[in-house]
């Protein structure tokens, strides 16, 4: 391989950013137009439907239906599927591609925030990664799952954010806050990184912190605050954004996932799986809840509130074996072998799992050599960091899946390029 003409491309597009992001979204929708083609036309996975039960309410004018419909959903995926149902006719074709979109403009945005992060060359390396990467090919053709839009709206973040430390623009923090609001409604664990985000702002602008927080947390605020009060006024209770978080604590807290993992809790109570215990003890807490004769909304608030009591009674009986859970779920979180429940057909197999393995392998290698190499910058990557510890955090605690750590393959993905920059450069500044 020529290096020097890499260089030189890679410098000559960067003098034209627009046009170069351009190129990578063109080699980034092509392998995912031609996934969504070959998908299914219907629903295939499980979390599709409640999303596209919730879209037809808003197609039928009966907004987003009861706290029962929405319990475990968020409104921005519902909301994205009623939009594209709309204008194509209810075209599951048009749904696949339209994600096929928002995937490809997310390998665009992750190639503009390696080029101000590290330079021309990673950026060149980091966009045609995110644009070739099986895992997110894949998941960039899906509209079961919230991910492909919630990396969009991240990268946009990170974008803003860098943008605004290099030149503080009110505009610029107002539409990074904004990004974030929405990301939350997308997946509600960045939730966890406001205060994050926040203290790195501090560090940055500490002269005028007092002008700059407000404004931030007021922008990230709005869509949450908007989402808050319609539950509030649909259903007579304060809810942020749903009630799916202590059914999913209790489910990978709990003796049947301990003993048998995912495929024993996903989907809850599947075929095979009806008399495990996590099963036999929620429908006694069902059971018990309804006999008092509560309204439907009450009786999923009670269920919440007794699930989140069970999961953390589950930890409390044996530390010793609750922290051993935690680390075997930090391994599985970052496990080469894709966790699927489902196989065959349009769902995976042995040969897509391999190449899923054999793909993300060297990007978690050679990311965690970037982390290490880049480590001058930490500064700047200091947001970065916190989104990592996050996101590890988190699903240290709850359940681990693939599909929950494809957000930071992103950012691995741009510090593999990274370590590839310093690798293919004599001078170890020509890549920055």
């Amino acid at each position: 391989m020529n290096f020097n003409l890499l260089h030189q491309h890679a410098r000559t597009l960067a003098g034209r950013p627009r046009r170069a992001a351009a190129l990578i979204f063109l080699l980034a929708l092509a392998p995912r137009l031609l996934m969504a083609l070959h998908l299914p036309a219907g629903v295939l996975w499980p979390d599709g439907a409640r999303y596209m039960l919730v879209a037809s309410h808003l197609l039928s004018g009966a907004g987003f239906g009861s706290l029962a419909d929405n319990a475990l959903s968020v409104p921005t995926q519902p909301l994205l599927l009623a939009a594209v149902r709309f204008v194509s006719d209810n075209s599951f074709i048009a749904l696949r591609i339209f994600f096929a979109l928002i995937g490809a403009a997310t390998c665009a945005a992750g190639y503009e925030l390696a080029r101000r992060l590290f330079g021309p060359v990673p950026a060149l390396l980091a966009g045609v990664g995110l644009a070739l990467y099986p895992p997110l090919i894949y998941l960039s053709a899906l509209f079961e799952y919230p991910q492909p839009f919630f990396m969009l709206l991240m990268g946009l973040v990170f974008l803003t954010y860098h943008a605004f430390t290099q030149s503080p623009r009110v505009a610029t923090l107002l539409l990074c806050g904004l990004c974030l609001g929405l990301a939350i409604l997308t997946v509600p664990t960045v939730l966890l990184f406001v205060p994050l985000l926040l203290g790195c702002l501090l560090l940055d602008q500490r002269r005028r912190i007092w002008t700059y927080a407000p404004l931030m947390a007021l922008a990230i605020s709005l869509p949450v605050a908007a989402w808050s009060a319609r539950n509030y006024a649909a259903y007579g209770a304060p809810i942020l954004i749903n009630k799916a978080g202590g059914f999913n604590f209790w489910m990978a807290n709990s003796e049947t996932y301990y003993e048998l993992g995912k495929i024993g809790v996903t989907p809850p109570c599947g075929h095979g799986y009806e008399d495990t215990t996590f099963c036999v003890e929620f429908r006694a807490l069902h059971r018990r809840l309804k006999s008092q004769h509560p309204t439907p909304e009450q009786l999923i608030i009670q269920e919440d509130a007794g699930c989140w009591e069970r999961g953390v009674a589950f930890l409390r009986s044996d530390l010793p074996r609750a922290a051993a859970l935690s680390v075997r779920k930090f391994l599985l979180y970052w496990s080469p072998i894709p966790d699927a429940v489902h196989s065959g057909g349009a769902y995976a197999s042995s040969a897509t799992s391999w190449v899923a393995a054999l793909s993300y392998l060297p990007v978690l290698i050679l990311g965690i050599i970037g982390i290490a190499l880049s480590r001058d910058s930490w500064r700047a990557l200091l947001p970065v960091y916190g989104y990592f510890a996050v996101f590890m955090g988190t699903y240290s605690i709850f359940m681990p899946t693939t599909r929950y750590r494809l957000p930071l393959d992103f950012f691995l993905i741009l510090f593999s390029a990274y370590t590839l920059g310093r690798l293919v450069s004599s001078d170890p500044k020509a890549s920055t």
